[in-house]
């Protein structure tokens, strides 16, 4: 169980301290998340670099499991990936963009985890 900000920075292998655990979840995802930590909890969430786009962001209070950390960092990753491709990539063979062609972004306020990204804060 995840109560404070010590039993997190074990978790993620950092130091207990608010820089540590804030490069270890930057470097330890894929799409570079950002946490924010708050005195009863944490908000988590990625910007996507190459488009204008960031991902849905998600509160978790204390205490949490660390379960309810990696299925948000789950849908973070798949929402950062999601919207990545939709900025650069297209149809195969083309130069077009699925955002040039004017399809809509994916909707990262629904989740591919089923997740809640209401935020409390």
């Amino acid at each position: 169980m995840i109560s404070n900000m010590a039993d997190l920075a074990e978790m993620l292998a950092a130091e207990p301290n608010e820089a540590s655990i804030k490069r270890n979840v930057y470097k330890y995802t894929d799409c570079g998340a950002w946490i924010e930590l708050k005195e009863d909890g944490i908000r988590l969430g990625s910007i996507v670099e190459g488009c204008d786009s960031d991902t849905a962001t998600y509160a978790l209070k204390y205490p949490f499991t660390e379960e309810d950390y990696r299925a948000r960092v789950n849908a973070i990753e798949k929402e950062a990936d999601a919207l990545w491709k939709w900025s650069n990539e297209g149809p195969e063979g083309s130069e077009e963009t699925w955002a040039s062609l004017g399809l809509d972004a994916p909707d990262v306020c629904r989740d591919y985890e089923n997740l809640s990204p209401d935020d409390p804060y």
